[in-house]
């Protein structure tokens, strides 16, 4: 079908034209018609790396990986020195549940591009979804010490430690990307959960409101105001279960 298009067309036959076509179809998210475009640009030529890695994203934006991954491949092919092929390899892997693959290509990318922050932070990700923790975290901190206010190793790191029951640790964290960025929300809601699981439910209830109050439309707000709401009535149960055992009376009297 592709063959008859571009015989039919004898006026498109510039691959520049199907790539330009691709990039305008890719930015009104009309994946299927980059995909066209860009395979026409590939007839015309084999070794055009910038339209496999076109062709490889429009298959990522429909969730068709193993299709991204053999575009990226044949990139792979015609030049194997470029970061971003393995980078974006290493994407498609991991979405696609393959974390051993995720990690040699991520490794790559870093061969190649040792100041590569997104992928240093994406093989970290893979250790943490394959359970080792202890890796994913020995990763994240030699980003954290060298990258000191980069929000999203910071962001990883603490979600990692309130994962892993280390509150405490995760509280100064989040503590910390807010002194970088006031309105972080993210921050607000990790430290409301940390006291939450703490159960100090007063600090929790504090940073929950300050997540509502900047993200008041979100789902999660709306879940936080049933938290709340919970954390009172769980209060005003235990109040009355201390009044009427004379509890609190007791203490007065001391």
């Amino acid at each position: 079908d592709l063959k008859n298009q571009y015989m039919s067309n004898p006026v498109k036959k510039d691959k520049k034209f199907f790539m330009a076509q691709g990039d305008s179809f890719m930015l009104k998210n009309e994946y299927r018609k980059a995909i066209k475009e860009y395979l026409l640009s590939l007839m015309l030529d084999k070794s055009d790396i910038r339209a496999y890695k076109s062709t490889s994203k429009a298959y990522k934006n429909l969730h068709e990986y193993d299709k991204a991954i053999k575009h990226l491949k044949n990139a792979r092919n015609v030049y194997g020195f470029d970061s971003e092929i393995y980078y974006e390899l290493g994407l498609n892997y991991l979405l696609n549940a393959d974390n051993e693959n995720a990690q040699r290509n991520f490794i790559r990318t870093i061969k190649l591009s040792p100041d590569n922050k997104n992928a240093q932070i994406k093989l970290a990700l893979t250790h943490e979804l394959s359970g080792e923790s202890e890796m994913a975290e020995m990763i994240y901190k030699a980003i954290v010490e060298k990258y000191p206010y980069y929000i999203p190793a910071l962001s990883n790191l603490a979600s990692l430690y309130l994962d892993t029951n280390k509150y405490k640790d995760a509280i100064i964290l989040f503590k910390q990307m807010l002194k970088i960025n006031p309105d972080f929300y993210r921050a607000y809601l990790g430290i409301g959960l940390c006291f939450d699981k703490l159960e100090k439910y007063t600090f929790a209830i504090r940073y929950y409101k300050k997540f509502i109050s900047l993200k008041p439309n979100s789902p999660t707000a709306k879940s936080l105001v049933g938290r709340i709401y919970e954390i009172h009535s769980k209060r005003e149960k235990t109040l009355k279960s201390l009044k009427s055992s004379n509890v609190i009376k007791l203490v007065e009297k001391k």
